[in-house]
């Protein structure tokens, strides 16, 4: 019985040297982690319909970083309630950089500061990793209202209060629009859209005058089926170096970073900060590489490139300017 009980008694020695072993063990094992990464194929979820510009970007993206950190690099289309479902999808994976989302601020930004309910905070529930591809809004309007541009369409919205009707086919271009439209006093009449698809199509027919949209209208604008007063970012875009800016039409006190659009890469929160620096180093040299700068400039996108920390502050800034926005122009919440 002696002997039986001598087994179970355990040194206080032992004891700490086992404590302290186990300790050096979870010290170790973030960085070890973080050295293997990545062992397995990534997961970059794009919460848009195939197809479209920022489709064939992210695809890109994800062969140069899967090549790069020498594992497959997955894109997963998960489209639905306007960017929300993938959104969710990502914030609510493990936080380990196999799941991370190629996120904007149309889905990220706009869509839950209309909610009376947000389903997410931007700024505390996503690990911001790289970013971000800016581009711009552009004002079109259909080439029978004879204005040329910015300060003509003004002029003549305020002569014909209640005869322009304005498309609004996606949430930025319906807070631009409001934005010009209260801050100028101008009276036009906003018709909404599901999407810029159909409101292209019907800006194109003449059944509205003018629209805020991406650069996807661009191609009707090059046939001349639609003309472009501005665009809304403070420098002018290759791809149509003629159009002027907001400022150099007069209107230097224009909101220019609620009025343009981003993308960057994002995951859930609380990611190691070794794996968020694995991530981000790789996007970074997808984002210069020559294949995606040419894809970039032909969709009418530029990199701007941000530091880890910069982008946070980045993301909780426009988080507060949308929430101040639709609150200044009284635009309903969603419930």
């Amino acid at each position: 019985m002696g002997a039986f009980s001598s087994h179970k008694t355990v040194s206080p020695c032992i004891k700490k040297i086992c404590q302290a072993l186990a300790l050096c063990a979870l010290a170790i094992a973030p960085l070890t982690y973080a050295q293997s990464f990545p062992v397995k194929p990534i997961t970059l979820v794009v919460p848009y319909q195939a197809g479209g510009s920022s489709d064939a970007i992210a695809r890109t993206m994800a062969r140069l970083v899967g090549k790069d950190l020498g594992q497959q690099m997955v894109v997963e289309n998960k489209a639905g309630a306007e960017g929300m479902i993938g959104s969710l999808d990502v914030m609510k994976s493990a936080a380990d950089g196999y799941r991370i989302l190629f996120g904007g601020a149309g889905s990220m930004i706009v869509v839950p500061a209309l909610r009376r309910t947000p389903p997410f905070d931007p700024g505390t529930q996503f690990t911001p990793i790289a970013g971000t591809v800016d581009f711009s809004f552009f004002l079109y309007v259909h080439p029978d209202l004879p204005v040329k541009n910015l300060k003509e369409f003004v002029a003549y919205a305020h002569a014909n209060p209640g005869k322009i009707n304005y498309a609004t086919g996606n949430n930025q271009g319906l807070l631009t629009f409001a934005y010009l439209k209260k801050s100028l006093n101008l009276d036009v009449v906003q018709v909404a859209y599901k999407g810029e698809t159909a409101a292209t199509a019907d800006l194109l027919s003449g059944r509205v005058q003018a629209m805020f949209a991406t650069t996807a209208p661009l191609m009707h604008a090059k046939e001349g089926r639609l003309n472009v007063l501005v665009t809304t970012l403070p420098q002018r875009t290759p791809l149509l170096p003629e159009v002027a800016t907001m400022v150099e039409s007069g209107y230097s006190q224009f909101p220019f970073s609620p009025a343009g659009g981003w993308l960057g890469i994002f995951g859930p929160a609380t990611m190691q900060p070794d794996v968020v620096q694995i991530l981000h180093r790789s996007f970074g040299k997808a984002l210069t590489d020559p294949e995606v700068q040419k894809q970039l400039a032909q969709a009418g996108l530029s990199y701007n490139p941000m530091g880890l920390e910069q982008m946070s502050v980045f993301v909780s800034k426009q988080r507060d300017q949308f929430r101040t926005m639709i609150r200044d122009l009284g635009i309903p919440l969603i419930d």
